[in-house]
């Protein structure tokens, strides 16, 4: 007969498995910062440069309030095209739903046309519409970032619990009152997985829009650099940009997941 287990035995056998876990975390750290001195070593620092050379670069970059004040416009733009990609494909979602009319150009037209889009030749075109500028990098985002929306949303809308929805029928007539009440509050968790993803993308989108149609932001600085042939300030802007998309990933959406929105979904 196996006894229980004690809670003192419990929780030692969950700080080894913390322990584990932090020890993998930093061996693959480990591995990866040895890989890139090793290939920093073979290409010379010009052409790769060493982990060393590079945090001495993203130092001069947060030393610097000129330099890093793009790193706040290109968090603004992405916030501001991912924002306007969710408003965009929930209206477009909920209108295929309800309007049968628009579903059928929502499902044959809108949405194979905007999963088919390439990014780099609508930011060509956003040039040529909104020149060089914000307009330019947020366009970019909304249009290859609404697709990621429209298809969690859309996918949404069919697990919706009905009996919950008929319920509310009865109790109102009011469409738009049960979409507030009963519809939305179903969809947060979509919608938070989808904003997760969107703003993993959009970051990366945002560089690209910056590269080739703004005169601020990382990617313009990044494109700067290249220009200049400071290989390791490339390689500090990257850095922050990943660092960045990490920090939201983990330390943002992570945590409010864990501590909000599964304490939300019990309460409900």
């Amino acid at each position: 007969m196996q006894l229980p287990i004690t809670t003192g035995e419990g929780r030692s056998r969950g700080w080894a498995q913390v322990g584990k876990g932090i020890r993998g975390l930093v061996i693959s750290y480990a591995i990866t910062v040895l890989l890139w001195y090793v290939l920093g070593l073979r290409m010379g620092p010009d052409i790769f440069p060493n982990p060393l050379r590079t945090l001495v670069a993203v130092g001069k970059i947060l030393s610097n309030v000129n330099l890093i004040k793009h790193v706040g416009i290109t968090f603004g733009r992405t916030v501001a095209g991912v924002l306007v990609s969710m408003f965009i494909a929930a209206a477009a979602v909920i209108a295929a739903r309800y309007w049968s009319p628009f579903r059928y150009y929502f499902l044959k037209v809108f949405y194979p046309g905007m999963r088919a889009i390439p990014p780099v030749a609508v930011a060509l075109l956003a040039i040529v519409w909104f020149g060089l500028g914000s307009g330019t990098v947020i366009f970019v985002i909304v249009i290859t970032v609404l697709p990621i929306y429209m298809i969690d949303l859309w996918e949404g809308m069919k697990v919706i619990d009905s009996t919950l929805v008929e319920m509310a029928t009865v109790l109102t007539s009011n469409r738009t009152r049960i979409l507030k009440k009963v519809v939305l509050p179903m969809l947060v968790p979509v919608l938070f997985a989808s904003t997760k993803l969107s703003f993993s993308v959009a970051f990366k989108l945002a560089l690209v829009g910056e590269l080739l149609g703004a005169t601020s932001g990382m990617g313009f600085m990044v494109y700067l650099s290249q220009q200049e042939y400071k290989t390791d300030m490339v390689f500090a802007w990257t850095f922050l940009l990943v660092m960045l998309v990490v920090f939201f990933e983990y330390y943002v959406f992570d945590v409010t997941e864990r501590k909000y929105l599964y304490k939300w979904q019990t309460e409900k």
